[in-house]
């Protein structure tokens, strides 16, 4: 195969990140639900940006084009609509993400994107059914995985997915034995877009993003096993209509297990907050992470002292190092995005143990006697922890 064809392939939306952060994603399947099997609107009455604007912050532009012409792209590498016989399509996982978006957590999503999604993609230019299939994803999550079970390595940059993987022709279909035997060759080449597919998937619970590296995030061999096995490739008849084919990657979607890998680490401090909700697994996994935890001491100011109490734990316990455990406000199914120039971590605070365990003892408490699973935003899940924080009893 021609080099520069190869690295063609692994492509992705560049620039249009934060549509492809997990609640966006949900939003969007809102609307697009809602217009579903319509004829592509016209720009005078483009129905899609009208149930857009009931669901999403996003500014969709510009405003004299329609939606579909210019994020057609972008639903289409989500897997969720296409066009069809000059119609909007919605496939079957937009639909369940739109009906169920409460019980379906980012594990679910990109389990299902990860072993759905390849090379050549019927959303870009240069589909057809006769080249064989590439699963960027798990060959990416493979060889991390590989990388941990033979070497301990547990990160990898978007260079290395250049000189490892797109390279030597990897597919995401070899045994996981074969990642190991990978050498790195030199070349030269665009990475942009490949850095922005790695970037999206970092929002699997067990990967992290901190640029320039991707980290994995396991506790033991068997979990790795048991990720690999769970990121098998769907290999199904493909259709030669893109649109058609974009449909078929986005029927028979099922809950994983993915999200299910740590539950047996939920201590009994947890259970109550988690209630066996794979969402909240995925936001205790998130508060724990090494990676973030990381991020939080070297970049925050005064990151020793407990958001809640105020106490200064660096003071209090001058033997023990970084005491504050991180608390995940909000979103609880999407990670938070850590990346060196451009950092979101509104979601993240630091404190104290004793004021992690009573703020979930509270968050539970206030759900139950409203009646809720969930926040059902970011402005209530503040809310509430505000609402905490001022019940504090300081002597």
């Amino acid at each position: 195969m021609d080099f520069r064809y190869f690295m063609a392939l692994w492509r992705f939306d560049q620039g249009r990140l934060d549509y492809f952060q997990f609640d966006e994603i949900k939003r969007l399947a809102l609307a697009l639900e809602k217009i579903n099997g319509i004829q592509k609107p016209a720009v005078d009455n483009d129905i899609l940006r009208q149930a857009l604007l009931q669901y999403s912050p996003r500014p969709f532009a510009p405003a004299n084009y329609t939606v579909w012409r210019n994020y057609k792209r972008v639903f289409g590498c989500l897997l969720l609509a296409t066009e069809v016989a000059g119609k909007i399509m919605c496939t079957d996982l937009c639909k369940a993400l739109a009906s169920d978006s409460k019980e379906i957590d980012i594990d679910d999503y990109m389990g299902h994107f990860a072993t759905h999604f390849y090379y050549p993609s019927p959303v870009f230019d240069g589909y057809n059914t006769k080249d064989t299939q590439i699963f960027p994803v798990v060959a990416i999550v493979k060889f991390l995985l590989s990388g941990y079970l033979e070497k301990g390595k547990t990160n990898l940059t978007v260079d290395e997915i250049g000189s490892y993987l797109i390279v030597n022709e990897v597919t995401g279909l070899e045994p996981l034995s074969f990642y190991s035997t990978l050498k790195p060759q030199s070349f030269q080449g665009d990475l942009r877009q490949t850095r922005e597919l790695t970037r999206f998937i970092s929002q699997f619970s067990f990967l992290k993003w901190n640029n320039p590296n991707l980290y994995l995030e396991v506790t033991n061999n068997m979990e790795a096993f048991q990720i690999e096995k769970l990121l098998a490739p769907q290999l199904n008849s493909r259709q030669s209509d893109a649109g058609a084919e974009v449909l078929n990657l986005g029927s028979h979607f099922q809950s994983t297990a993915l999200g299910d890998l740590t539950i047996s680490q939920v201590n009994v401090i947890d259970t109550e907050f988690t209630e066996g909700s794979k969402i909240r697994v995925t936001h205790l996994r998130t508060e724990r992470s090494a990676k973030l935890k990381e991020f939080y001491f070297s970049n925050f100011s005064n990151p020793h002292i407990c958001d809640m109490c105020f106490m200064d734990t660096e003071r209090r316990y001058p033997w023990a190092d970084r005491i504050i455990e991180l608390h995940h406000l909000l979103p609880l199914s999407s990670p938070i995005r850590v990346d060196a120039g451009k950092t979101s971590i509104k979601d993240i605070v630091g404190i104290c143990p004793s004021c992690h365990r009573a703020t979930h003892k509270f968050y539970s408490k206030w759900l139950k006697q409203s009646g809720l699973k969930d926040f059902k935003d970011y402005d209530e899940a503040r809310f509430v922890y505000d609402k905490a924080k001022q019940e504090i009893i300081l002597t």
